[in-house]
């Protein structure tokens, strides 16, 4: 995950970071220019999914997970 500094726009690295709920986390980032070093908090969050999971993959448009007959069982439901 790429991070940039507010301040010069250069490349940071995530310290550390602590879940603050189950989808946000709090990132403890340091810039990676000398002459800036800037350390800032910046915050993540899931906001929601693209597409539906949990679905048998369609052969037509993804052949490579229906290959094998065993493998497409997978996705099966219990």
């Amino acid at each position: 995950m790429l991070i940039i500094c507010p301040d010069c726009l250069s490349k940071t690295r995530i310290a550390t970071s602590k879940a603050i709920t189950s989808k946000t986390r709090e990132l403890y980032c340091q810039c990676l220019n000398l002459y800036c070093g800037k350390v800032f908090v910046s915050h993540i969050s899931y906001s929601h999914a693209i597409e539906p999971t949990g679905k048998k993959p369609d052969p037509e448009l993804q052949p490579e997970l229906c290959k094998d007959a065993g493998q497409i069982g997978i996705f099966d439901e219990n």
